[in-house]
C-alpha cells in the first residue's frame, strides 16, 4: 500500500520550530554555562542546605536522646511509688523520693543545654516536682498538658509559646484511664536562638525554625512580616536552584533560600541569604544573562506563537478527548480541517473508541455472568452441609424422649432451613446472616451443651443493611464446632464478636480448642489463595473468595491464633450499604 502523502508535515514543522528555539539558545548557552555559571550557583546552595541539614540532624537527634532519657524515667522507683502508694508513705520517705526523683530530674536538665527545666506531676501525692522546686499540684495545668499531649502529632509539644517533651504514664494509647504521672520538659528557646544565630554571618542573613502546624517560631530576629512573605514562597511553586534551595523576594531584594522539613519537630528550618551577598563571583555574567533573556524570549515567543496553533491545539484536543474516554465517554468524535496526521490520527481514535465501546460491552457482560456462576458454584457446596447432621440429633432427642428440646430444636431447626430455601437471592443484609448463624449456634449450644458453651454478640444496628453474600459467618462456626471443639471433653468456649473499625467491620469468631502450630496456621492461610481449580475448595477458602468477589481483594477472612489459644477467624467487610 503507498504511503500516505501529507499535505502539510507535523513533522517538518516540529523539526524547523525545534532548530528556530534550540541554535541561539545553545550557542549562548555554551559560552555561560561552560563559565561554571550553573554549577558555581548549586554549589554555593548546596553548601547552604547542607549547613542546615547538619544543624537540623543534630538537633533532632539530640532532643530524640533528651526524650529517650525522659522515658527511661517511666521505669523510675520513687516516681512510681510516689504515683501510687504516697498516702501510705511516711513523711520522712516521702521527702526522700522527693529529693531523689530531683536529682534525677537535675540530672536529666543537665544532660543537654536545650534543656530549660525537667518536672514530674504526681496527682496521687498532690505533688509537681520541678528539678529545683517542690508546688503544690495543680489540676487544671495537669489537664492543659495532658490534652496538649494527646492531641500533638509530633514529639514535640507547643504550650503557652514554648516547647515541651511530655511523657504522661500510662499514655492514652495503652489506657483510656487517667495517666498516674506526666513527666514535662521544658525545652530552652533561647538556647534554640543562641544555636540559629551560630549559623549567620552578618546582620542581613537570618534562621527560622518554624512550626507549620501551629506557627511557633524560633528565629534570629522577629521581623513577623518579613518572615510570613519568607514562609509563602518556601512552599510556592518558585524555581529551585537545586534541592531545597531557591531564589525568593521579599520587599524588592532576592534572597537565596536553603530549607529543609523536618517530621520530628513537624516543623521547617530555613535559612536566608541576601542574593548579591552569595553571587557576587557571577556579577561578570549578568550582561551575557540579559543578552541570553532577550534573545530566550524572544525565541519562545516565535516558537510558541507558532507550536500552540499547529501542534498544541491538536494534540491538547486528543488529550482532552482521551481523557473523556477514561471518564466513560465512549460516544465521543473528533474531527481535524487540515489533512495532515493528526486527522489520520483521529479518525483511528475515532475507530479505536467505537471499537473499545464494542469490545468493553461484551467483556462486561461475560464478566458479570463468570462471577455470578462462579459465585453460584462456590455457595452449593455450603448449602447442603448442614443437614446430615441434623436427622441423628432429633433421633437421639426422640428416642431419649427429650420432648422439650425437641420443640426447641425443631422450631430452630425450621428457622434454620427457611433461610437456606426461602430465597435464591445471593446476598442478604447483614442482620439475616447474623440471625441465621445465631439460630444454627443455639442448635449446636443444645447438641453440646455438657461440654461447650457459646457467646454470641449482638450486631450493631449501624451495620444493619450492609449486603453481604450468603453463608459467610454459619459455616466458620460450624468448622469451629466440628474442628476446633471437637476433642474439647469440657469448659469448650466459642465467642462471636463484632469490631467497628474506621470504615468497616470485623466479625470476630474464636475458640479455645486446641493450640494451632505455626505450620497448621501457614497452611490455612494458604488455603485462603487456593488458586488450583483442581483442588477441593473448603468452606474457609469458598467463603474467602466469595468476599473477596463481593468487596475486592483487600477484604475477606483473617487466620489467628487466638488470646485463649485456638483458632480466630475475622471476616473484613467495608461499611457500605446497597439494596439487595
Amino acid at each position: 500500500m503507498a504511503t500516505k502523502s501529507w499535505k502539510v508535515s507535523v513533522i517538518t514543522r516540529l523539526i524547523v520550530s525545534f532548530v528556530l528555539i534550540l541554535l541561539p539558545i545553545y550557542l549562548l548557552g555554551f559560552y555561560i554555562y561552560n563559565n561554571g555559571l550553573t554549577i558555581l550557583r548549586k554549589e554555593i546552595s548546596n553548601s547552604m542546605v547542607s549547613q542546615v541539614s547538619f544543624y537540623l540532624d543534630n538537633l533532632e537527634n539530640e532532643i530524640d536522646r533528651v526524650q529517650l532519657l525522659q522515658y527511661e524515667l517511666i521505669n523510675d522507683r520513687d516516681i512510681n511509688r510516689m504515683s501510687t502508694i504516697s498516702k501510705v508513705l511516711t513523711n520522712i520517705q516521702q521527702v526522700e523520693g522527693i529529693l531523689r526523683i530531683q536529682n534525677r530530674l537535675v540530672a536529666l536538665k543537665n544532660s543537654s543545654e536545650y534543656i530549660r527545666s525537667s518536672q514530674v506531676l504526681i496527682p496521687d501525692a498532690d505533688k509537681e516536682v520541678v528539678d529545683n522546686d517542690v508546688t503544690e499540684f495543680s489540676k487544671e495545668r495537669f489537664n492543659v498538658i495532658k490534652a496538649a499531649s494527646e492531641q500533638a502529632t509530633t514529639n514535640i509539644v507547643y504550650l503557652d509559646n514554648s516547647m515541651f517533651l511530655v511523657t504522661p504514664y500510662p499514655t492514652s494509647h495503652i489506657t483510656s484511664r487517667e495517666p498516674i504521672f506526666i513527666i514535662n520538659t521544658q525545652l530552652s528557646k533561647e538556647v534554640f536562638e543562641k544555636a540559629l544565630r551560630s549559623m549567620t554571618n552578618s546582620k542581613d542573613e537570618g534562621v527560622v525554625l518554624y512550626n507549620t502546624s501551629n506557627g511557633y517560631m524560633v528565629a534570629t530576629n522577629y521581623d513577623n512580616d518579613f518572615h510570613e512573605k519568607v514562609k509563602q514562597q518556601i512552599f510556592s511553586d518558585s524555581p529551585a536552584i537545586s534541592e531545597n534551595a531557591k531564589i525568593i523576594t521579599v520587599d524588592g531584594t532576592r534572597y537565596l533560600l536553603a530549607y529543609k522539613t523536618s517530621d520530628f519537630f513537624e516543623s521547617v528550618l530555613y535559612k536566608y541569604v541576601p542574593e548579591d551577598a552569595v553571587f557576587k563571583t557571577l556579577e561578570k555574567y549578568r550582561v551575557w544573562f540579559f543578552i541570553f533573556t532577550a534573545l530566550a524570549i524572544l525565541v519562545i515567543m516565535i516558537y510558541s506563537i507558532y507550536v500552540k496553533k499547529f501542534i498544541h491545539k491538536p494534540i491538547n484536543r486528543l488529550v482532552l478527548s482521551f481523557e473523556q474516554v477514561k471518564r466513560g465517554n465512549l460516544d465521543i468524535n473528533i474531527e481535524h480541517e487540515i489533512d495532515d496526521e493528526f486527522r489520520f490520527i483521529y479518525r483511528n481514535f475515532n475507530s479505536m473508541v467505537k471499537e473499545l465501546k464494542t469490545l468493553i460491552d461484551q467483556s462486561y457482560k461475560q464478566k458479570i455472568l463468570v462471577q455470578r456462576a462462579e459465585m453460584k458454584q462456590l455457595q452449593s457446596q455450603i448449602n447442603p452441609h448442614f443437614l446430615y447432621n441434623s436427622f441423628f440429633i432429633l433421633n437421639t432427642m426422640a428416642r431419649t424422649e427429650d420432648y422439650e428440646n425437641i420443640e426447641k430444636f425443631t422450631e430452630q431447626l425450621g428457622r434454620y432451613f427457611q433461610f437456606i430455601t426461602r430465597s435464591a437471592a445471593d446476598e442478604v443484609p447483614l442482620e439475616k446472616e447474623v440471625e441465621h448463624a445465631r439460630v444454627y449456634t443455639e442448635i449446636q449450644a443444645m447438641r453440646y451443651s455438657n461440654r461447650i458453651k457459646a457467646y454470641f454478640e449482638e450486631l450493631p444496628e449501624e451495620f444493619w443493611g450492609i449486603v453481604v453474600p450468603r453463608l459467610i459467618l454459619q459455616p466458620i462456626i460450624e468448622n469451629a464446632f466440628e474442628h476446633g471443639l471437637g476433642m474439647v471433653k469440657k469448659n469448650g468456649i466459642l465467642t462471636v464478636s463484632f469490631e467497628k473499625l474506621q470504615n468497616g467491620l470485623h466479625i470476630i469468631i474464636e475458640n479455645n480448642g486446641e493450640i494451632i502450630e505455626d505450620k497448621e496456621m501457614e497452611f490455612l492461610r494458604n488455603k485462603l489463595t487456593l488458586n488450583d481449580k483442581k483442588e477441593e475448595v473448603t468452606a474457609i477458602s469458598n467463603i474467602h473468595q466469595r468476599l473477596q468477589l463481593k468487596f475486592g481483594h483487600e477484604y475477606g477472612l483473617i487466620i489467628e491464633r487466638g488470646d485463649k489459644g485456638g483458632l480466630k477467624v475475622i471476616i473484613s467487610i467495608p461499611y457500605e450499604k446497597t439494596m439487595v
